[in-house]
């Protein structure tokens, strides 16, 4: 846990703001804006409190917005002992055969600010969540979406980044191929637990796309193009959660590929569930 311990405040702070306000209050401090009760979590360098920010960040992890990738395991496949540029920081408990581990890498912002032109650098804590769930191995990341003005006060761009979700993958699957989740979407998709607005899919000699008006359903509005899609490959696919108490209102996926995304915050950690129904119904 050595990169949270010496870590500076503000690297945890920076840490803690990547999820929403609702959770920092429940596990830190009911009272104060985001910023403040993210400061004075950050702020206390104490073990005890270093190890609580771990926990809440693995605890929490499925809240954030997240791109989550998903890969056909043997079974075997290990959790890695470090990621590139970072570290393990926990170890999840064992269920039912499955394992997880939070890791978390230290990436740097190459920013330009603008008036004056001048260069400056800004760290970020970028956590990692690695789970061996047979004959699966699932990649999470939280996306890490910076508007560097809010740290400058002053108009800024990213003129680039130390690491990006493909060069950290890579040496963590080499040698895995992204899982096919096709059945665990269209199973969820046939029991109306999710409906799609806009999808690509193959057709025997090309790609199609499909935009539904006014964000309509497919399946409910279109069923002779619902069991088409059905009954092809499925790649760049929006989708809509039906269950209006689900935190999440839409995912993303690219089933041929193994990729769903989250681009919004579930309060509720309703993310994970829809990853584990996608995968358990594979």
């Amino acid at each position: 846990m050595a990169i949270l311990e010496q870590a500076s405040i503000d690297d945890r702070k920076r840490l803690l703001e990547l999820f929403p306000v609702k959770n920092l209050r429940q596990a830190f401090n009911p009272k104060g804006a985001k910023e403040e009760i993210a400061y004075r979590a950050a702020a206390d360098p104490q073990a005890a409190q270093i190890k609580r920010v771990a926990q809440f960040v693995d605890n929490h992890f499925s809240c954030c917005k997240q791109h989550v990738y998903v890969f056909a395991g043997d079974g075997n496949v290990p959790l890695p002992a470090g990621v590139t540029d970072g570290e393990k920081v926990l170890d999840g408990p064992v269920r039912d055969g499955s394992t997880h581990a939070l890791y978390m890498s230290r990436v740097t912002y190459d920013i330009v600010l603008r008036d004056p032109l001048e260069g400056a650098m800004l760290d970020f804590l970028w956590p990692i969540k690695i789970e061996s769930r047979p004959p699966y191995f699932v990649v999470r990341f939280v996306v890490l979406e910076k508007n560097a003005s809010t740290y400058f006060d002053r108009p800024t761009y990213v003129a680039g980044k130390s690491l990006n979700e493909k060069s950290l993958l890579n040496p963590i699957v080499a040698g895995l191929k992204p899982a096919d989740i096709n059945k665990g979407i269209k199973t969820l998709w046939q029991k109306g637990i999710i409906d799609s607005t806009r999808g690509q899919y193959k057709k025997p000699h090309s790609m199609a796309q499909e935009i539904m008006d006014e964000e309509k359903g497919i399946k409910e509005h279109n069923p002779d193009l619902y069991q088409i899609m059905q009954e092809s490959p499925l790649y760049t696919t929006l989708f809509e959660v039906t269950n209006d108490k689900n935190s999440v209102r839409e995912f993303s996926t690219d089933p041929s590929h193994g990729i769903i995304g989250f681009s919004s915050y579930s309060e509720e950690g309703d993310a994970d569930g829809i990853v584990e129904q996608i995968i358990s119904n594979n």
